[in-house]
Order: structure tokens, then sequence, then C-alpha cells
């Protein structure tokens, strides 16, 4: 018997081909179409990003601005700080070269404890010259808020962040998902997590979840004027513009995972789906090319001499490890269809939820779809909507 392959190379073969091809689909990711976000509290004294030069306001802007800032003041006076912050936001989109409306923006952002916007229009009133206006406290307001904003960032969390932002970089978009999640169970409301988890997750396929991320980010980030929130409410309207984003089935999912990778593929993961193929592909593949071939030779050859061909009696072929490989592949199609089966669930899951969350809101009730037979009429609810 002389097989082809010696048996620890078969097997070094099987377990090289899975393993590279693994990390090369693993890899195989789009560019990011937009920038992570990798300032983060701790490193140091907070730097304010590069100011942006504002257009110059026209005449009726600056007295839109002075009114909104005067309308703002009365509802500070009389309690109503979000009134007086949602003004102030105003007053400082019309007139952006304001270091006073600015500022007190700012004051009006720290009164309602949202520190990291704060932090943020206290660097654009620093920018448009507020000390030569006066104001001589930003930078003293500014750094306490800083303080109170590193405080709550704890040892754990802020490791997390590194690390999603090491893996993301390294297309590792699955640990850096993992990563910022880790960061966002921490500080339940630490913007740039959610803001860098987002990108992750679309860059996974993972398109509904993205959204709710960049949404939630824009909630801890009211900052209207702020370049990055502005270009998040962009991507989210192409998002939604151009993306159908439908709840995936569980059963469905299972099913279509019996097939190596569709389950993922149904689910939004495309990544992840041409992993599992590629896997069980490769696993197949690998028990195919190994073969162990014996020869029945009419004259027993010398020690280590192969058979002269002319003494050929018959050439026996046989694939030791075809078997073993199909099993693998089974266990790797098997594992996705569960775990698309679970990702479906979970889509559904949290799918409701937001249902439920936005009829409590609003006060709205929603039903259907349902089906009811009364006799020989059959009445069908697509969907409905009840107002309370």
């Amino acid at each position: 018997m002389s097989p082809e392959t010696p048996q620890h190379a078969r097997l070094g073969l099987i377990t090289g081909v899975l393993f590279v091809l693994g990390l090369t689909c693993g890899a195989s990711v789009s560019a990011q179409e937009l920038p992570l976000e990798r300032n983060y509290p701790g490193t140091g004294p907070f730097e304010c990003p590069a100011p942006v030069t504002p257009a110059a306001p026209t005449e009726d802007q600056r007295v839109r601005a002075s009114q909104l800032t005067s309308d703002a003041l009365q509802a500070s006076i009389l309690g109503d700080l979000e009134s007086a912050r949602a003004l102030l936001g105003q007053a400082a989109e019309a007139d952006a070269t304001s270091p006073e409306v600015a500022y007190r923006h700012a004051r009006a952002l720290e009164d309602l404890e949202l520190r990291d916007a704060a932090i943020l229009e206290f660097c654009r009133a620093m920018a448009l010259g507020a000390f030569e206006a006066g104001i001589g406290d930003s930078r003293a307001r500014l750094d306490a808020l800083y303080e109170v904003v590193r405080e709550r960032i704890t040892d754990r969390a802020r490791t997390a962040f590194v690390s999603g932002l090491s893996r993301a970089d390294e297309a590792f978009f699955e640990d850096a998902d993992a990563s910022f999640s880790v960061a966002i169970e921490e500080v339940p409301d630490w913007a740039e997590a959610f803001y860098n988890r987002a990108i992750v997750r679309e860059q996974l396929g993972r398109v509904q979840e993205s959204l709710t991320d960049y949404r939630r980010y824009l909630l801890l980030t009211p900052n209207e004027i702020d370049p990055v929130v502005v270009m998040v409410s962009e991507r989210i309207g192409m998002l939604e513009g151009s993306v159908a984003v439908p709840t995936p089935s569980p059963s469905a999912a299972l099913a279509l995972g019996m097939m190596p990778g569709m389950g993922q593929y149904y689910t939004g993961r495309g990544v992840s789906g041409t992993v599992i193929l590629t896997l069980a592909g490769a696993a197949v593949a690998a028990g195919l090319l190994v073969q162990d071939v014996t020869v029945r030779c009419l004259n027993t050859p010398p020690a280590g001499a192969p058979c002269p061909p002319g003494e050929i009696v018959e050439e026996i072929s046989d694939r030791p490890y075809l078997m073993p490989a199909i099993g693998a592949a089974a266990a790797v199609t098997l594992a996705g269809a569960i775990e698309a089966f679970f990702r479906a669930r979970g889509r559904r899951t949290e799918q409701a939820e937001a249902i439920d969350n936005l009829a409590s809101t609003n006060g709205i009730s929603l039903s259907g779809p349902s089906v009811a037979m009364r006799g020989a009429r059959v009445d069908v609810n697509v969907f409905g909507l009840r107002f309370r």
C-alpha cells in the first residue's frame, strides 16, 4: 500500500485550508463610509475638535436668533428647560457666528445634564471668541463637565472601546461589535460607543440594528449643528430610503440555513454567510482531494520500491476522510442554521419591542395580521391602527 499523502500531512492540509479560508473571508468587507469616533474620555485633557468656519448670517437670521434667545430666556425663567434648550438650538442654527448664543445653548445643555453635547457647544463658543466677548468661564465649565464625563467611563468600558476600535480597524467587525456592546453595557449613555457600534453593524449587514444605534446616538447628542450629527442624520435617511429592512422569519432562517450560509444571507449578514459557505465547501473539497491508493502487484517489489507498471494487477482508490469531511461540513451548516434561527428570532423580538415602545409613547395601538372565520365568510386583518 502506497498512500499519496501521509496521514499527518492530510490532516494539516485540511486544517490549513479551513483556517486560511476562514480568515480570508472573515476579513473581506467593504470600506467604511462613516469614520469611527476615536476620542474617548480618560486620555488626557479634553481637546476641542477643529473649529468649522460658519457662514455669515443674514440680517433676518440675526434678528430671528435674537428673538429665539429672548424666548429661551423666558422659558428658562418659567422652568421649562427643554423648551429653552430647543429654542437656543434653533438660535444657534440661525446665527452660527454668535459666541453668546453658543454659550447660552451650552449652558442649557449643561442644565439638562447633556454633558457631551454641552462640551462641544462650549468648544464652539470659545472658537467663536467667547473670551473676547466677555464670557470667560467657558473653559472652566468645559473642564468641569469633562471631569464628570471621564469619571463615568469605567476602566472596563474604556478598555472595551479601545478594543472595538482595534478590531474594527482589522475588519473583525463581529469582535468590534461585541467590544462596543460591552462599553455600552458599562456606560448606557455613551453616545460615541453607540455611533461606532452602528458603523460596524452596518458593515455586518445588520441594517435595522445599525439604524437603532444611529438613532440612539442622535438622542444622546442633541446638537443639531454638529457635523457628525448631520452626517448621521443623512445616513439614517439614506438607509431608510434605499434599503428595505424586512423582519426575517425564524423558521425560514432555519430552513434556508440547511444550505450552507443561506440563513446568514437571509438575515442580512453576507460576510458571515460567506464564511460558513466557504468553510463547508472547503471541508468537502479537502475530503475529496485526499486519497489512499492500494496497488496489487504481480510480484512483490523490493522494499520501498514501487510496483513496475507492467506488473500492476489492480489499483484501488479510497478517500478515507470524505465522510468525516462531509460530517464537518454538515456540522458547520447545522450550527449556521441554528445561529440564523436565533438571530431571526432576536430581530423579531426587537421589532415587537420597538412597536410596543412606539405605541406606549404615542398612544397608538397596533394590531394585525389576523384571520377570523364567521360562517362562510373569512375576515382578514392585515394591519390596524387605533389612536387613543
